[in-house]
């Protein structure tokens, strides 16, 4: 029984739906925390948003050029590692700034907000 995701379109599909309902989640976190009057309206705030949307493209390009027959000739494993590995050193360094400011932020809420953002983002990590 081999269970490599490589093999299985369907626990590789499960997945990036999983990755997908986690990127819905910190979007919305971000946008949440980016509205609360005690969170500087900074570039780095703005970031996170920005992150999540880089994400959500390359993750719909990876599901797309999988399952749609018409688009699977633009699938190719180099773009998909490639853009792994971008998306990873994007989320870490979110991770970092998430965290940096969340110590900066002046209520108690965005600071909430700002803890499960940086939780949920490291599991994305």
């Amino acid at each position: 029984m081999n269970l490599s995701i490589q093999n299985s379109p369907v626990i590789k599909f499960r997945l990036h739906i999983i990755i997908g309902a986690l990127l819905l989640i910190v979007f919305i976190l971000l946008i949440a925390r980016f509205a609360d009057s005690g969170t500087p309206k900074t570039r780095t705030n703005v970031w996170g948003i920005v992150v999540c949307i880089k994400s959500a493209v390359f993750m719909a390009y990876q599901i797309m050029t999988t399952h749609m027959s018409r688009l699977k000739r633009w699938a190719s494993t180099k773009v998909y590692m490639i853009l792994n590995v971008i998306d990873t050193v994007f989320w870490f360094a979110l991770f970092v700034i998430t965290i940096m400011g969340t110590r900066g932020s002046t209520t108690g809420s965005s600071q909430a907000l700002g803890g499960v953002a940086a939780t949920l983002v490291f599991f994305l990590w």
